[in-house]
Order: structure tokens, then C-alpha cells, then sequence
């Protein structure tokens, strides 16, 4: 077995780190690639974390210890390792993502890049993505969230131990020293790395077990605000520095050195061991969720421990250590940071291009070798230069400052370009026309300020009978098809629909983030016309209600955590259990209609797609390579996303007893002879209108049929 060990004069490099990088990085990669294949395998980030607290850790105190620690001499050290591979790999991604994205995704990476730039791609991910949702597969630079947590730690782990030396009035005190650390995770790692190894007496165990007492209470702090975030804001709990704060704090720990080092061969041996074991079994076994609650409750413990029991052991004499810093390991631990950089946007370039969700293996052991490629080239020509570079430690910060500004400035700037005709083209233009409110051709339309009218009789308005349409945006989806029916089937029509507006009786107070307060007062409105015009009109027989029934349940829409609509009680206060004061208003909708003697029929959402653009935009590298237009529904968005509103209506209407009409299933496509059927992700446009036509009318129809059957006793059946 071939060893891996510095030839620089006087150097203790620990080689054994490289290796446990090594099997950090790959089992990301992997997790990436073939996800079923290591399901914990996102957990190597975590590894990334504790080895970064223990060299971090390490060079800050060895500095203070000898008291030469420079504010300006390391933030310089830590942007020459970061900065330059990071820039490059965000321009090319910019480059490729602007001849292969549509325009929403497009608008989404100019927006990630800035803040990746600006090493805050964290807290754009917080509110944008969950990192598991199929969501993440539009967002090349994800990855850099965890650079954002570390760029973080960099910044707010010097001025910690700064305030400790201060604190505990030790600077002064102590002429000991402690080894040099190396640089930070996921870089490369520095020719002459320091040892864990010491003599006991030049290590101020003073101040280091003070310090450990400060990391302590900072790990209960962090490690409690990530287990109850993991319960009530998820993604704060993943992406936030000060949710994973513990896990620094374990690596800077060990670099404390203030436990004993492992005495004997056989100690050293079975605490690798065990660290090894633990870091397999948390890649193998331990997914999003671990044993009933997310890992952030606690299963993401099993892998920093496995990684500081790896790191606390005696790199020198473990014979797993020694396995680590053979050359293939220390090799892959070299270019670790370049491949983490590379290998996610490879991977998501390769699945828009393709139009794929999974990755075959021939595609598979492709992006491995591109990735590699890219890698190995970014660690020589331009890690390694820049780690070497002459220039002053202040010109290194103020040329970091400009980049960071000068890229926020350009991605804010190519924002404007979505839909530019030099990138981007349409497949066609009818599909996308502004949707226009379209009814049947032999009806009359009245409109009023809110409520409007279809005469589709030639009767007298007074003796014909009226059936009423009333929702939100979607409610014109069924205009068309409603009117055609009613005027073969002896019925005028009223209309009430105002976008973002829930249809329901009673006193609904409504805060719409999307509408300003004018809107609000005019929903409110609409729905006391709903009262007066609808319900207590006695011409009316049926009352069809049509609504984006999954936004009001929950008021959110699928893969954001903001609420987009809330309720207010009667005190002006949101009501905190939204979706059970939706039911109840429902119900309460229902009990009013019925009670009035009128019959109600629910009218379901048609399928929501989770990007429309890929059916309606043909960017350039697409037309130039051929691409045939993929078009198609995302069957686990709509799983996860629309189906429990689904089932909750299904459920309600069973319960209350309410006619449906269902035009989910008769769109198997959202293709209409080859012309898209949608204006966006949830809204029908004239194509889809009439599409719905003769499936509305022979659903209708088959309503009258059972309610005739039934001999229920209503004025549409003795008129």
C-alpha cells in the first residue's frame, strides 16, 4: 500500500483527510446521479462540514496561539481557495443555462447566480426549493447553497474565537503552539498540512477547554433551532448556517485537541472502524426521513460523528487512515471541490437537454468522465494558480468585492432577457395569445360590475331558469362549454368570477400577498353579489362552483412555503388553522346553496403543470442539436402537489353528496394536435376551452339524467 505523504521539509500533512474528501464528494455525486442507488448520499455535505470546522478551527487557534492571527491575512487565504473556481464554473453555467433554458427557469438561474455570487446562495434556496422535490431539477448552481453555509462559517468563526482569546484574556498569556490546520472544505488542500499530532505542552489547554465550553453551548443552541425547524420551517432548517452550526462545531472540537489521542494501534483501529461503519450506514440507510422524523432530527448526527471519530483517530498509525491517504483517495480529495462544483450542473444540463428525469447508465458513466474532465482541468489551471498568486492580501479582497458586485450587477441585468429572441424562440405563437373570456355564440352577454349575464333563451328572462357560474380565474375554463349546454337546454347563465378570489358564503375576511387592499374590498364584494345575486335569486337552479381548490386549501401553492392567501377573523387576525377554516366555510357554502334550494355541482382544476415553458419555448441549443418537443404532465408533481386537494374534494363532495365534473382524466395531453392546450401552468387557453366542450356537456347531461331518476324535487324538474 502505497502512502501519500508531503515531501515538503517539515510538514505533518495529514493525507487521510484528503481521502475522507474523497468520500465525501463521490457520495454526493452518486446520490445525484442515481439516487436509489446511495439514498443518504447527500449526507457527505455534512462530512464537508465537520471536516471544514476542524481546519478552520485549526489555523484560527493556532494563529491566536501564536498571536500573528490577520482578519485580512486569512479571509484573503479562503477567497484565493474559493472564489476563483467557483466564478468560473458560475460564468459557464450562465453561458450554457442562456442557450438552453426557458424563460421561467432562465429567470430562476439569473436569480440563483446572484446570489451564488454573492455567497448567499442559501438563503435564495430557502425560499425557493425543497432540496428533495423534483422541483431542484431546473436549478443548475443548487449545490452552492452549502458554499453559501460555508462562506458563512468563514466569516463568523474568526471573530468567534477572536472575542474567546479576548474574552478569556489568553493572548497574552500563552507563547504555545499549535499546528497549522488546512484549508477549508471542499478546496484543495495546501502542500504542507498540519498535523493533529502535538507536544501536550505546546497546546494552551486553558483556553482551548474554555472554548470548547462556548462550541458546546453553541452546538445545543444550533442542534435545538434545527430540530424545531425541521418540524415547522423546513428549509430554514436545511439551509441556514445557524441550523448547522453543531456541525462545525464537532470538527472544532477535535482540532481543541483537549481529549486523549487513542493510546494504541487497536484503539486507533476500532475508533476509525466505527467511523467508517457509521459514515456507510448513514449513506445506505439514513434518507430524508430517518426513523419517522426528518434527518435534521437527529439522524444527520451519524455521519459528523462518523467523520470526527475518522479524523480524531491517528492519521500517522490507523491502518484505516493509511487506507485513506493511498493515492486514488488523496487523489479524488485534491480535485474534491472543482468536482462538487462540476459534477451538478453537468448533471442538470445533460437532464434539460435531454428532457429526462432519470439517468441511464451509459449517461450515467458519461457525465462521470465529463465531470472528472472538468475537475482535474479546474484544479490545475485554475485552482492552483490562484492559490499561488502574488497578489496582496487587500488586493484580494477588493478584487473579491468587485467580482461579487460586478456578477450580482450582470445576472440582474440578463434577467430582462427570458424570452429573447437571440436565445429563445416559440414552438407557437396562437397557443400563447392572451385568453379571452369565451362563451357560446348564440348567447347575449350583459356585464355588469361584477355579476354577468347570458341570455342563451329566447323566453322571457323572468320564466327561464338560470344556471350560475361562479370562482376564481378558473371559472372561465367551463364559460364556454356552460353556455352551449344551457342554451340547448333551456337556460340563461349568470357569471361571477374574480381571480384570486374563493368563492365561499359568510363572513370571509381574505389578505391575498399577490393583490393589494383595493382587491381584497373587491373580493369581499364579489362575494356578497354571490349572496344577493346567486343564492337568493329563486331563478337560479344550479350553481357550479369552479376554484384552484389546492391554493385555497392550504393557501400555498405547491413547492413554496409562503402563503399566497390567508383568512382574517372577525378581530382583523389570521386564522391559524387555514385549512381547517376553508372546510368549514365549504361546508357552510354548501349548507347555503342547498338550503335555498338549489343544486350544487363542483367544477375540479384541470391537471397543473410544473413548467409550462418546455411546451411552448425551443431554446437555441435545442433547435441547433433537432430536439423533438417534449410536452407532457409531471405525473409526481401532480402527485404531490395537486392530489390531496383532489382527494379532499372527492372526500367532501361523497359526503355532501354533490354532483362533479372531473376534466382531469380526459387530458391525457396537454397537446392538442400537436397546439398546446394551456396559457400557463394552470390557466386553459382557447384550444383547452373548447376542448372541454363535449366532455362538460355529456358529464351535465348525465347529471340531469340521475337527477331525474332520483325524482329529486327541485325547480328544475316540475318547471
Amino acid at each position: 500500500m502505497r502512502i501519500h505523504h508531503s515531501t515538503s521539509p517539515g510538514s505533518d500533512y495529514r493525507a487521510d483527510i484528503d481521502g475522507l474528501r474523497s468520500i465525501a464528494v463521490l457520495s454526493v455525486f452518486l446520490f445525484h446521479l442515481q439516487p436509489t442507488l446511495l439514498p443518504g448520499g447527500f449526507l457527505g455535505v455534512d462530512v464537508f462540514f465537520v471536516i471544514s470546522g476542524y481546519l478552520i478551527s485549526g489555523i484560527i487557534l493556532r494563529e491566536h496561539h501564536l498571536r500573528k492571527f490577520s482578519f485580512i491575512h486569512f479571509y484573503a487565504r479562503r477567497i484565493k481557495r474559493i472564489f476563483p473556481a467557483l466564478f468560473v464554473v458560475i460564468v459557464l453555467s450562465s453561458l450554457v443555462a442562456t442557450f438552453l433554458l426557458v424563460p421561467e427557469t432562465y429567470t430562476n438561474f439569473m436569480q440563483s447566480a446572484r446570489y451564488a455570487s454573492a455567497q448567499l446562495a442559501n438563503f435564495f434556496f430557502s425560499q425557493e426549493v425543497d432540496y428533495f422535490s423534483e422541483g431542484f431539477s431546473g436549478q443548475p448552481l443548487l449545490h452552492t447553497w452549502s458554499l453559501g453555509v460555508e462562506e458563512q462559517f468563514y466569516l463568523f468563526w474568526p471573530l468567534l474565537i477572536f472575542l474567546c482569546f479576548r474574552l478569556f484574556n489568553e493572548s497574552k498569556k500563552t507563547n504555545s503552539v499549535l499546528p497549522a490546520s488546512p484549508p477549508p472544505v471542499l478546496t484543495v488542500s495546501d502542500k504542507t498540512h498540519p498535523s493533529t499530532k502535538t507536544s501536550a505542552g505546546n497546546i494552551n489547554k486553558t483556553v482551548n477547554k474554555k472554548i470548547a465550553g462556548v462550541l458546546f453551548l453553541i452546538f445545543l443552541v444550533s442542534s435545538l433551532a434545527c430540530y424545531i425547524l425541521a418540524v415547522t420551517e423546513y428549509n430554514l432548517a436545511f439551509y441556514m448556517f445557524y441550523t448547522r452550526a453543531f456541525e462545525f462545531c464537532i470538527g472544532g472540537f477535535i482540532a481543541l485537541r483537549i481529549l486523549p489521542e487513542p493510546g494504541t494501534k487497536t484503539s486507533n483501529l476500532l475508533i476509525c472502524a466505527v467511523g467508517i461503519l457509521l459514515l456507510f450506514l448513514s449513506f445506505l440507510f439514513i434518507k430524508e426521513e430517518f426513523l419517522g422524523i426528518s434527518f435534521l432530527q437527529g439522524g444527520v448526527l451519524v455521519p459528523c460523528i462518523g467523520s470526527a471519530l475518522i479524523i480524531y483517530a491517528n492519521g500517522q498509525t490507523g491502518v484505516v487512515n493509511r487506507m485513506l491517504a493511498t493515492k486514488l483517495p488523496v487523489s479524488i480529495g485534491k480535485i474534491s471541490y472543482s468536482l462538487y462544483l462540476y459534477h451538478w450542473p453537468v448533471i442538470i444540463f445533460y437532464k434539460l437537454f435531454s428532457d429526462v428525469k432519470e439517468i441511464g447508465w451509459a449517461a450515467s458513466v458519461g457525465i462521470i468522465i465529463v465531470s472528472f474532465v472538468l475537475s482535474i482541468l479546474s484544479y490545475w489551471l485554475i485552482e492552483q494558480p490562484a492559490r499561488k498568486s502574488g497578489f496582496s492580501d487587500r488586493s484580494v479582497i477588493i478584487m473579491a468585492i468587485l467580482a461579487i458586485v460586478g456578477f450580482a450587477l450582470l445576472f440582474n441585468n440578463l434577467e430582462e432577457y427570458d424570452t429573447a429572441p437571440w436565445r429563445i424562440t416559440r414552438y407557437d405563437t396562437e397557443s400563447q395569445d392572451t385568453p379571452t373570456l369565451q362563451y357560446a355564440e348564440e348567447c347575449r352577454e350583459t356585464r355588469g360590475d361584477a355579476l354577468w349575464f347570458y341570455k342563451c333563451r329566447q323566453t322571457a328572462e323572468a320564466e327561464t331558469p338560470i344556471i350560475a357560474l361562479v370562482g376564481d380565474s378558473h371559472a372561465p375554463h367551463f364559460l364556454l362549454s356552460l353556455t352551449k349546454w344551457a342554451g340547448k337546454n333551456g337556460y340563461n347563465v349568470k357569471y361571477l368570477g374574480m381571480p384570486g378570489c374563493p368563492m365561499l358564503l359568510g363572513e370571509i375576511h381574505i389578505q391575498q400577498s399577490m393583490f393589494d387592499d383595493k382587491y381584497r374590498k373587491q373580493c369581499e364584494n364579489d362575494l356578497a353579489i354571490f349572496e344577493t345575486g346567486i343564492v337568493e335569486d329563486p331563478r337560479v337552479e344550479f350553481v357550479l362552483v369552479a376554484q384552484r381548490f389546492d391554493l385555497y386549501d392550504d393557501g400555498k401553492v405547491f413547492g413554496s412555503d409562503s402563503r399566497r392567501i390567508s383568512f382574517r377573523d372577525s378581530d382583523g387576525k389570521i386564522v391559524a388553522d387555514h385549512t381547517g377554516y376553508y372546510r368549514e366555510q365549504l361546508a357552510y357554502t354548501v349548507d347555503r346553496i342547498k338550503e335555498a334550494g338549489k343544486s350544487m355541482v363542483i367544477l375540479k382544476q384541470v391537471p397543473i403543470f410544473s413548467n409550462i415553458d418546455s411546451c411552448t419555448w425551443e431554446p437555441l441549443i435545442k433547435k441547433l442539436f433537432s430536439q423533438e418537443k417534449v410536452c407532457e404532465y409531471d405525473p409526481e408533481f401532480i402527485r404531490r402537489g395537486q392530489q390531496p386537494s383532489i382527494d379532499f374534494i372527492d372526500n367532501f363532495a361523497s359526503a355532501y353528496q354533490i354532483e362533479l365534473f372531473d376534466p382531469l382524466p380526459y387530458f391525457d395531453s396537454p397537446l392538442l394536435n400537436g397546439v398546446n392546450m394551456y396559457h400557463d401552468t394552470d390557466h386553459l387557453n382557447k384550444y383547452g376551452v373548447q376542448f372541454l366542450v363535449p366532455h362538460f356537456t355529456k358529464v351535465m347531461d348525465e347529471i340531469i339524467a340521475r337527477k331525474k331518476k332520483n325524482e329529486i324535487n327541485s325547480p328544475l324538474f316540475n318547471r
